[in-house]
């Protein structure tokens, strides 16, 4: 079901309510004048006890109707919302040419479309990539703004720590300022905006196996690595 569907069933139920309630006031105001028609001595013209019943049964019966349509709505719309994965890049993996190497083809996918492809060399038993989250809170992610995220990062990484500390790291940077003002403040005071849930660092990572290909999502949790058949 697509974002148009969903907004369309809630913004539809909520009408339908809306107009419900405001039936069913009238309907109650209506009845409560003819209630005090004896006081008032005014002549309020109001259905007969069958109409007015069929008309409560109605107005309850439409109620329900579209209050259903818009729980519906909106559990389709928390639901994507919650489990959106956000396609961020591609890497692929093959053997390189120096024993214990593996060359990674990074394919990043940008905001306005555009997509970047870069080649690194790294070596370790595993490729990780790393970058910065801002997480949002999650009413702010039901209405449809996803985890703004930046790719810093990729290095090789050795699944032993013995190896990680006597080998030498080959890290590769994918952003032009690492201590951008940006995102450093965003690390200082981002947790004080009311809109913002948190800002963090994290790391996804994978066997450098050969020939593999892999792509990397952005969830509202932080990196999802998929792999592809």
């Amino acid at each position: 079901m697509s974002i148009f569907s969903m907004d369309l069933l809630v913004y539809v139920g909520a009408a339908g309510v809306f107009l419900g309630i405001l039936f069913f006031l009238i309907f109650l105001g209506r009845r409560i004048l003819r209630l005090l028609r004896p006081i008032t001595k005014k002549d309020v013209k109001t259905p007969g006890f069958s109409k007015s019943l069929r008309n409560l049964v109605l107005i309850l019966i439409w109620t329900s109707a579209l209050g259903m349509l818009l729980f519906i709505g909106f559990f389709f719309r928390a639901y994507h919302a919650f489990t959106l994965e956000e396609l961020a890049a591609e890497i692929t993996t093959e053997p390189g040419e120096k024993p214990e190497t593996t060359k990674i083809t990074l394919t990043r996918f940008l905001p306005d479309g555009e997509k970047t492809q870069q080649d690194f060399l790294i070596r370790g038993d595993q490729w990780m990539i790393e970058g910065d989250i801002l997480k949002w809170k999650n009413m702010i992610n039901f209405l449809g703004l996803h985890t703004r995220y930046r790719l810093t990062r990729i290095r090789g990484r050795y699944i032993s720590a013995e190896n990680e500390k006597k080998e030498k790291p080959t890290v590769y940077s994918l952003v032009k300022d690492e201590n951008h003002p940006f995102w450093k403040y965003l690390y200082r005071h981002g947790h004080k905006f009311p809109l913002v849930s948190t800002v963090y660092g994290n790391a996804a990572y994978q066997l450098a196996e050969q020939s593999q290909h892999y792509r990397i999502y952005v969830s509202t949790s932080g990196f999802v690595v998929r792999k592809v058949e």
